[in-house]
């Protein structure tokens, strides 16, 4: 593989909660591949020659029938891996898996993905935690099958794939969800025409294009809620390691930070208001808001230390005074792709030293409000995480890197001239 970062193969959920430790031993193993709608990764009855990490591609795992039938039993992005068979010391596997949605992939020849198994106790735990997810998919997809209706059923895969692959655009005719959901291409068309009259989506020849997530959220059945609060509850499991990278967003979010003010303003002036408070004031994490010019609204402590600025005076400065030179036009984009609302956004970016801290690597995670006018972060260091990659790349001799991608052994990255330290990217995981 010509180049790994954190920013390209450890996008995908699994890799990047491996620890570096685990994880540096597999890159150069590692291939990028495009893939494209409709190819077969696997075939009932063969061994799987790979396992792939999605990245930007959606894949479907789907069981027909001798006369041509199909049924859609998973559909895996961003968040999981596709090889069951290699998982699960299976000699073929009992499932086709195809391509839905086009897109980057990293692969992993299957024979080295069981050695993997088999030295990182880590892999094991979130392949594990992979299958469990698939497990409930499954398992709610029978059940809504049964006794959800159509509208309810597509409302609900539309959202699905929506949430697994942080895009706007569905790549599939009528035919083919009506194959996947086991329902005739008539009863797709005339919900998919409900679900246009909401203002919900529209479609185009061989596209359906999301326009309110929100409003499909009002005509999906409770197997949504249900699959959703599962991924959300097993990738929140505390990580063991220093050197893996955080779950999602981790315990820790804006979106949290929302939910507690909401209660907040439930409850009233009780005992809880004060502790609300203290979680956006005390969360160990950094939290900011910016204006669509950029200009820093709001930040809680950490913050403020970060960015070494008294809170009460953060009104009088824009992000990107903070922001090392390389980095300022990463950030101007990735704050614009946020203030366009489509997805969860994030990026690594470089600071300024300030007056009692040196030069820093920071991730920032982003979110925009309800209005699209504020652009809310969280800003974790990362500093030492660059550090240890770069020093365990050193110590494992790896080749073949980028320069632009990967950390000096200073902590910093090596960013060239006219690109900035990360590319902006959708969030690593749906907001599950």
């Amino acid at each position: 593989m010509n180049m790994v970062s954190q920013d390209s193969a450890r996008a995908n959920r699994v890799l990047g909660a491996l620890p570096m430790v685990d994880y540096l031993p597999m890159v150069s193993q590692l291939e990028a591949v495009q893939l494209q709608p409709g190819q077969i990764l696997e075939e009932p009855g063969a061994p799987a020659s790979h396992v792939h990490f999605p990245i930007s591609c959606a894949i479907t795992l789907v069981s027909a029938t001798r006369d041509g039938e199909m049924s859609e039993l998973a559909l895996i992005g961003r968040e999981g891996l596709v090889g069951l068979p290699a998982l699960l010391g299976a000699p073929s596997s009992a499932v086709q898996a195809v391509v839905l949605r086009p897109g980057l992939s990293y692969r992993l020849p299957a024979a080295a993905f069981v050695q993997v198994l088999q030295r990182s106790a880590a892999m094991q735990t979130l392949a594990l935690r992979h299958v469990q997810s698939l497990m409930v998919q499954m398992a709610q997809g029978v059940v809504c099958s049964l006794h959800h209706s159509v509208l309810q059923r597509l409302s609900t895969w539309l959202l699905f794939h929506h949430t697994v692959t942080d895009s706007d655009q569905v790549r599939a005719t009528h035919e083919t969800i009506a194959h996947m959901l086991g329902v005739r291409r008539e009863s797709i068309t005339q919900a998919a025409g409900q679900l246009q009259s909401a203002g919900c989506i529209s479609t185009s020849r061989g596209r359906i294009h999301i326009h309110d997530a929100q409003g499909l959220r009002s005509h999906v059945c409770e197997c949504y809620a249900l699959v959703e609060q599962d991924h959300r509850l097993l990738w929140q499991l505390p990580q063991q390691d220093e050197g893996s990278a955080p779950l999602g967003m981790g315990p820790w979010s804006h979106a949290d930070v929302e939910r507690a003010a909401d209660h907040e303003e439930d409850s009233g002036d009780g005992p809880a208001s004060g502790r609300y408070a203290d979680i956006y004031d005390f969360a160990p994490v950094g939290l900011l808001s910016v204006d669509a010019q950029g200009r820093l609204m709001e930040t809680n402590m950490a913050a403020a230390i970060q960015l070494g600025i008294s809170r009460s005076q953060c009104h009088l400065y824009r992000f990107v005074d903070f922001l090392q030179p390389e980095s300022r036009q990463a950030f101007e984009q990735f704050h614009r792709e946020v203030l366009s609302g489509k997805c969860r956004r994030h990026c690594e970016l470089g600071l300024l030293p300030g007056a009692h801290r040196p030069a820093a690597v920071v991730r920032l995670d982003a979110t925009v409000d309800e209005n699209g006018e504020e652009n809310r972060m969280v800003m974790v260091d990362v500093t030492e995480s660059h550090r240890q990659m770069a020093q365990l790349l050193h110590a494992h001799g790896r080749d073949g890197v980028a320069s632009a991608d990967v950390p000096s052994p200073d902590g910093m990255p090596w960013w060239g001239s006219g690109a900035g330290p990360a590319a902006t990217a959708p969030a690593r995981m749906p907001s599950f």
